[in-house]
């Protein structure tokens, strides 16, 4: 789900004021399942300029592999990485657990998220010992694809079912356990494949991976997409803050959500345009029903577990009740207590 990495590049611009003394050299980490030739890495260029201009000379190094973009972080072999939310957890867990299972549902939800995330109240929460989050953008709507229609029918219909999960992603994992299906270990670099060749039955992702990975083949003439959100994708930018002037990590992330937000949100609703009508798979009625209560359930098991960041959990609880204040999760006690 990493190349929503593409977003990243324009958005980030604009974040302290102009530098006065001479640039300073720093590594900048970048996941580009192409190469140094992507798409997301040509994106970056603008980036390296404006930065250049208020005092970083960065020097960028593209990887087809996000872990190991993680890697290099925590080894300080990078002063800065673009990475997704689930990825950002280890290092910033206020942060990363933005994308949880089921937190929210519509792009407005997540914009109102990051506008908290940005705010000087939030900024304590958005460092984490040497690590700061510099940025957070949309990523997309993360659905669940399926090589036949059927299977998305009901959870019974799933039960059984092949899915493809990411090593990483534990929520994955606990949805796919709880709705009976069978989970899959699978990379970033090779769901795709494993879907489209039908070694798996199922597969999520963003509609931003739909024309890149070619789950039009995986689909087939009798594949569907659910249009249920499991969960919403974010990219954040992490950084070492010792390596940065002081101030910067707070600028950026003001910057991305008053600037970036529009330039990537319109490439997110373009993808989600690009996945043909006859795929889409209605998901309504009790049919809705079952799949919020599983996700809450889930949520609230995870809660228990201390696997989510409890205040970023609580915040999400309320702006999904905030939005629809008639959810029957808003008068319970589960994950932090009422809120209506």
């Amino acid at each position: 789900m990493a190349f929503a990495v593409a977003l990243a590049g324009p958005a980030l611009l604009g974040c302290v004021g102009a530098a006065t003394a001479a640039p300073i050299e720093r590594t900048l980490c970048l996941f580009d399942p192409v190469g140094a030739n992507g798409m997301v890495a040509q994106q970056f260029q603008d980036y390296l300029i404006w930065a250049r201009s208020k005092g970083v000379d960065f020097k960028l190094t593209t990887y087809t592999d996000e872990g190991v973009v993680a890697k290099d972080l925590r080894a300080r072999r990078c002063d800065a990485a673009g990475l997704t939310g689930i990825r950002t957890k280890q290092f910033v867990d206020f942060a990363g657990s933005l994308d949880m299972v089921g937190g929210l549902q519509t792009y407005a939800q997540q914009h109102t998220a990051i506008r908290v995330m940005a705010s000087d109240k939030a900024a304590d929460l958005m460092t984490e010992g040497p690590y700061a989050v510099a940025g957070v953008l949309p990523g997309g709507k993360v659905y669940l694809f399926s090589r036949e229609k059927r299977f998305l029918d009901s959870l019974e219909a799933a039960a059984g079912k092949k899915v493809a999960v990411i090593g990483y992603d534990k929520q994955a994992s606990v949805v796919a356990n709880v709705a009976g299906a069978s989970p899959v270990p699978a990379s970033i670099a090779s769901f795709g494949p494993m879907f489209n060749n039908h070694s798996v039955d199922m597969a999520y992702a963003p509609a931003i991976a739909y024309e890149p990975l070619e789950l039009y083949k995986g689909l087939g003439d009798d594949g569907g997409v659910a249009d249920f959100v499991l969960g919403m994708l974010s990219l954040q930018m992490v950084i070492l803050h010792d390596r940065f002037p002081d101030g910067f990590a707070a600028a950026s992330r003001r910057y991305a959500v008053d600037e970036g937000w529009d330039r990537a949100i319109r490439l997110i609703e373009k993808a989600d345009e690009t996945i043909p009508d006859r795929y889409w798979v209605h998901i309504d009625g009790q049919r809705e029903t079952k799949y919020r209560r599983m996700l809450s359930d889930i949520r609230e098991r995870l809660w228990d577990n201390g696997w989510y960041n409890h205040r970023m959990q609580h915040l999400l609880k309320k702006i999904r009740c905030d939005t629809n204040g008639a959810l029957a999760e808003c008068s319970t006690n589960t994950e932090g207590g009422a809120v209506r």
